[in-house]
């Protein structure tokens, strides 16, 4: 592990590149946790706090729209250089409406639309860059590396953004987010990102051979893979319900037993990601896939015997954070170290359409769910689907034979 970690990070744009992005994505979890309060706030309507998730989601969704753009600029950096203050301009006026109480409901979603639609085209840049900068054999190292940083990120957002919603408001997480965009900017002016170049082919063009690529293939793999992600992805937002549900009703509500909780299902990712970064299994990525969806199924299955001390609920939350993570580091992995580097944006983002879809109704369904459920109910729905999913994963011959 420490040889290919230690050879990703010797590479000078790509230390660039990981400041930037963590810099930016830190920023993200604070606008993640500050919005759902803001929505509140504005509107007290829970139906606004589901159109503001629906309108980000939504954004999300529709990336593969504008993916092409980012596979045909010169230098990657031109996106985050012109998205990131733009960003950071909707984030200052979402903040600073939201401390002075004179944010209206339609201005909450034309912002959100705004900040969703440039983060995820900074995102299919992003997913593209490690695939560009480094060779197929670095993609699991990459994904590492990257597991780390956002593993503490996440946390690091999560927390200050707690503590800013407590003593000034989730506008100034929101501000906060706009000054973390703005470092951001600043750290990507010395990238060099160059996608091979692609030929004067016009945007319609490359926007059907992205799809094309999805398409082809012999055994159409992409399609399959897009598939199984199809069905993961309506249960990707459990997890982070479970916490809260469990949190809430096996231990009491206290915000200490989601804290512990939380961490270790973020730490559990972390090690995945640095156990697979040592190991690169990049000609067993289709086990993995199979192998990650059974075990994220096993081990939701054990959080539905609901363990009774912190300690043990913990460890199983370390669990279905190690098989979450080993699941998307496969498949990004796999993207990256397969997929043309000109097509490699497009073709991220519109497999992510698959997901970004069925995560949408997802996050509804489940959320609908919860309200009702016990815990023990609602991780055994959940345990089932992706096992669903693995079993869907081994019967597909192109995902089971995914390498690269």
């Amino acid at each position: 592990m420490t040889s290919n970690v230690l050879r990703v990070m010797r590479h000078g744009h790509f230390r660039w590149f990981l400041a930037s992005w963590a810099t930016a994505s830190t920023g993200y979890s604070l606008f993640a946790i500050s919005v759902v309060w803001i929505a509140l706030q504005t509107s007290h309507s829970l139906f606004i706090v589901g159109a503001v998730l629906a309108v980000e989601r939504a954004a999300y969704a529709g990336t593969f729209l504008l993916a092409p753009l980012a596979d045909r600029v010169r230098n990657q950096r031109t996106i985050y250089l012109a998205s990131y203050p733009v960003q950071a301009a909707a984030a200052g006026f979402l903040g600073y409406g939201a401390l002075r109480g004179t944010l209206s409901v339609a201005e909450l979603l034309a912002l959100v639309a705004v900040l969703s639609v440039l983060w995820d085209l900074s995102w299919a840049a992003a997913n593209a860059a490690p695939g560009i900068l480094l060779t197929p054999d670095d993609q699991f190292a990459v994904g590492g590396v990257e597991g780390l940083l956002g593993g503490v990120n996440s946390i690091a957002g999560f927390a200050v953004g707690g503590v800013l919603l407590l003593v000034v408001g989730a506008g100034g997480g929101m501000l906060l987010y706009a000054a973390l965009l703005v470092v951001a900017t600043l750290l990507s002016v010395p990238l060099r990102i160059v996608p091979p170049p692609t030929g004067s082919a016009p945007f319609l063009a490359r926007f059907r051979e992205g799809w094309r690529t999805v398409f082809g293939g012999r055994g159409r793999p992409l399609l399959q893979l897009g598939t199984v992600d199809a069905v993961q992805g309506f249960f990707s937002a459990a997890p982070i319900v479970l916490l809260a549900l469990i949190a809430l009703r096996t231990f009491g509500g206290g915000a200490s037993a989601y804290a512990v909780l939380f961490v270790a299902y973020v730490v559990g990712g972390v090690v995945a990601g640095l156990g697979f970064a040592r190991w690169n299994p990049r000609r067993r990525v289709g086990l993995l896939v199979v192998g990650s969806l059974l075990l994220g199924g096993a081990t939701l299955a054990l959080v539905a015997g609901e363990p009774r001390t912190l300690v043990l609920a913990a460890a199983v939350w370390f669990l279905v954070g190690f098989a979450q993570s080993a699941y998307q580091d496969a498949k990004y992995a796999f993207l990256r170290g397969s997929v043309e580097a000109s097509q490699l944006a497009r073709v991220v983002s519109n497999l992510y359409l698959f997901p970004g879809v069925t995560s949408a109704v997802g996050i509804a369904v489940i959320g609908a769910v919860a309200v009702g459920a016990s815990p023990s109910a609602l991780a055994l729905l959940v345990a089932v689907g992706l096992a669903g999913a693995g079993l869907l994963a081994a019967a597909l011959p192109g995902v089971r034979a995914l390498r690269y």
